[in-house]
């Protein structure tokens, strides 16, 4: 790499947006981590066990905490991110770039760790809704490709793969034979924007089973109201689009003015994880309110159930009672009806299938939504929504 241009004249070379990137970066992770913090006690508090969705979104805070480190301690304290490139260490570029590329390994999988954490949740929830039970399996192919191809062009944007920063290397990277074909605006921006539409796609996916649900309307909107609590995240996922799209690629100034977009990117996973765990910690505010961690609702006369589908249950297989017990009203108290197994074509939950249904002691999280009052059993085989009457 050649010597760096003059400054501007009249730049501050000694202004920094260090405390801004580190603060916005630790601030919302410690959020996240409380967040998943509070979801795995509000598991315990109904003594259910962790399922799918809680693992997947403790993993991606593994990743998101090295994001964090990666930017706030490796690329502004080697790098001098943060700063003007005139006020960063000799090798600033190249630890810029070294960063950059370890960031974008870290990013997509802290992402599409929390997206499928969110569609795991889907699953335990809906996965007997013939209308949601699809769209959970194409978003699930959809993230997956796209995880994927972020992470192969992150991997290949230069041949030899190290040419990415060490071409920027002042000992002698100017003299290296490498080749970059990737556009990095254009990478960015059909980054940022497949993710903002599957971030949509996920809030509508639970729209049709609860819709289907024998709620009264004023309840399905109450339901829908906590599931929208993830247009924070997209929010800031448009935020960090703007700041993408505004990135001026051809300044040399790339430790300035690529700190704001990074900021927000570190923010879009953190607010994305603590969206993933908001659903799942009724059981914490019942606890603060009435002292404990059930709210108690009255039964619908004339019936009650003792297998329903809540979000904060245990998808453990080996405690899965297929059958859901429920009361008629015609019978009362004197007798009950069993839900059957559904088809052969429809057993989704079985013990072999990593999305198991939930087990007969879920009466947690919803239960002051009236979610304990549903007949959440096989849908009809049309898929329509319509629910089969025993």
């Amino acid at each position: 790499m050649g010597s760096l241009p003059e400054p501007p004249p009249g730049l501050d070379l000694d202004e920094t947006k260090v405390p801004a990137l580190v603060s916005g970066f630790v601030l919302t992770w410690v959020f996240g981590a409380v967040s998943i913090c509070l979801r795995i006690t509000s598991r315990r508090l109904v003594q259910n066990q962790l399922w799918w969705d809680d693992w997947l979104i403790v993993v991606s805070l593994l990743f998101s905490a090295g994001f964090m480190f990666d930017v706030t301690c490796y690329m502004t304290t080697r790098g001098g991110f943060g700063k003007h490139i005139w006020a960063a260490p000799l090798d600033g570029l190249e630890v810029y770039f070294h960063g950059l590329f370890i960031a974008e390994y870290l990013y997509t999988m802290s992402i599409v760790l929390v997206k499928w954490s969110i569609l795991a949740l889907y699953w335990r929830i809906f996965g007997s809704v013939h209308l949601t039970r699809l769209p959970i399996c194409i978003l699930f192919g959809i993230i997956s490709a796209w995880g994927i191809a972020v992470i192969l062009v992150s991997t290949f944007q230069c041949l030899p793969v190290s040419a990415f920063w060490l071409r920027f290397d002042p000992n002698g990277g100017s003299e290296m034979t490498y080749k970059c074909q990737v556009n990095v605006r254009m990478f960015f921006i059909a980054n940022a924007i497949p993710n903002i539409i599957t971030d949509i796609l996920i809030l509508l996916v639970p729209v049709p089973g609860i819709w289907s649900l024998q709620l009264r309307t004023a309840k399905k909107i109450a339901v829908l109201g906590i599931f929208a609590l993830g247009l924070f995240v997209t929010a800031v996922s448009f935020v960090r689009l703007y700041y993408v799209v505004a990135l001026d690629f051809s300044s040399i100034d790339v430790t300035w003015l690529f700190s704001e977009e990074m900021m927000w990117t570190g923010i879009e996973v953190n607010v994305g994880t603590v969206c993933a765990c908001l659903p799942s910690l009724k059981p914490i505010l019942y606890l603060a309110i009435y002292g404990r961690a059930r709210h108690s609702t009255p039964r619908a006369t004339g019936g009650s159930l003792s297998g329903i589908v809540t979000i904060g249950g245990s998808g453990d297989p080996r405690k899965h009672d297929r059958g859901v017990r429920l009361n008629t009203p015609n019978e009362g108290a004197r007798s009950s009806t069993s839900i059957a197994h559904a088809p052969s074509n429809h057993q989704f939950h079985d013990g072999t299938h990593p999305f198991s249904a939930l087990t007969d002691n879920e009466s947690d999280s919803w239960q002051d939504l009236g979610i304990h009052d549903l007949e959440m059993d096989q849908i009809a085989k049309t898929g329509g929504g319509r629910r089969e009457r025993m």
